[in-house]
């Protein structure tokens, strides 16, 4: 299987950083030190995804 495979190539996958001061988009990957590129500010915040998250609610009364 490639299950390895998987797991491996999303560990590698840059994740989307915005930085606390000059809130400038950061593409850090799991390597990385975490900091901005630019100002070098070392608190950042993940961006919001944008999936719609579903949910199927139903009252039993």
């Amino acid at each position: 299987m490639d299950t390895k495979k998987d797991v491996q190539s999303q560990k590698q996958q840059p994740v989307i950083l915005i930085c606390g001061k000059c809130h400038k988009e950061n593409e850090i990957k799991s390597k990385y030190p975490i900091k901005c590129r630019d100002c070098e500010y070392r608190i950042i915040y993940t961006k919001k995804t944008k999936i719609l998250l579903v949910s199927d609610a139903q009252w039993n009364i």
